[in-house]
């Protein structure tokens, strides 16, 4: 009942503060002025008894009001009236060729099974859901990287045939879910070509699932240090800590033959990236971080990343495969030996296809 009730409050504060259109403006203005001379006629009547005698007091000020108000206001408030509708038809024409694809990737055992395409996105048009399901059959199982690696490299076809027919700007794009890192971020390159697509994440206190609009918090990532990263060095692996810190004892014992130059947040804590501000900062650090190793020779990189999911894709829309190092995305799994026992090698020049690595010695990885 309580989760009713709070879904309730937010839907009802979503309404209230949802952007206004002209025409719904127009018409609101227009419905006062018509209703503003009524009000101006007849303020109200005040009766007063003292025990003995009566008082009455009246207020009218319609006959003071100029003659030419009254016309005036009601003309001014057809006019606006009009005005505002003929836009709400004319934007309700133009919304109803619009479709929102709201694609959502469940791929972990903890996945919610409540469909994000109910959410509240602030996406004009039709709702059209694209869901992509991977996850294990049942709780002892792990992730099934090959399943999971063919679903998400469907997702382009997916996406054209959901779109297809229909002029690209009036398609929308929204996605989000819980999937293993190599997927978020695989999904994530694979829509860099959109020309906007929304992200969402799913707020474990509030059980639902939330676009990333919250206040920015100011903190950003501590700066890299690079001393340990020798020259001539030819790969290396790129530890980031960002929801929670990535276990380095975990990391050398997958990689036992490479470098680690690790990437950390200035506070790592899960739950505190609602902030778009804050995304982009972790974004821009990203990839600077990425070009430092490119300009110090690196050519492969093995990437271990500790992010939210919303985070994880917008990492990956963000690495150009033409211009950064050829880059494996690895899984993590405590109970597996090594710890991170495969990883997606994505996309990059040349090699088009993200191909799926398994090996027991990561470091090995080709």
């Amino acid at each position: 009942m309580t989760n009713f009730i709070q879904t309730v409050v937010l839907r009802l504060l979503d309404w209230v503060t949802r952007p206004r259109t002209v025409g719904l403006r127009l018409v609101v203005t227009g419905g006062a002025l018509l209703a503003a001379p009524f009000s101006l006629d007849w303020l109200g009547q005040l009766d007063l008894f003292d025990g003995k005698h009566w008082l009455s007091i009246k207020a009218a000020t319609g006959s003071s009001l100029p003659q030419w108000m009254a016309p005036t206001a009601y003309a001014v408030g057809c006019l606006l009236v009009a005005a505002g509708l003929v836009l709400l038809y004319v934007d309700h024409k133009r919304t109803s060729r619009k479709v929102a694809i709201v694609i959502e990737l469940r791929g972990l055992h903890s996945s919610p099974d409540t469909p994000a395409k109910d959410t509240d996105l602030r996406l004009p048009g039709q709702r059209l859901p694209l869901l992509m399901d991977f996850r294990p059959q049942s709780e002892t199982e792990l992730v099934n990287p090959s399943l999971a690696l063919q679903k998400v490299t469907s997702l382009k076809s997916l996406l054209q045939t959901h779109a297809d027919g229909r002029d690209p700007s009036d398609v929308a794009v929204a996605v989000g879910g819980l999937a293993a890192v190599p997927a978020l971020f695989l999904a994530g390159m694979l829509l860099d070509d959109e020309s906007a697509v929304t992200l969402y994440d799913w707020h474990r206190d509030g059980k639902r699932w939330r676009l990333i609009d919250g206040p920015d918090d100011g903190k950003r990532l501590m700066p890299v240090d690079y001393s340990s990263l020798s020259t001539g060095a030819t790969e290396a692996v790129l530890a980031v800590s960002l929801s929670y810190a990535v276990s380095l004892s975990a990391v050398k014992a997958s990689f036992p033959t490479l470098e680690v130059v690790e990437l950390r947040a200035e506070e790592v804590v899960a739950d505190k990236y609602w902030s778009s501000e804050k995304q982009q900062a972790v974004v821009a650090a990203f990839r600077t971080a990425i070009q430092e190793l490119l300009h110090r020779g690196v050519h492969r990189i093995h990437l271990v990343l500790a992010a939210p999911a919303s985070l994880s894709l917008r990492l990956g829309m963000s690495y150009d495969r033409r211009l950064m190092p050829e880059l494996l995305v690895y899984q993590y799994e405590r109970t597996c030996t090594p710890p991170y026992p495969w990883a997606f090698a994505m996309p990059t020049h040349g090699k088009p296809d993200a191909i799926l690595v398994v090996t027991t010695k990561a470091a090995a990885a080709s």
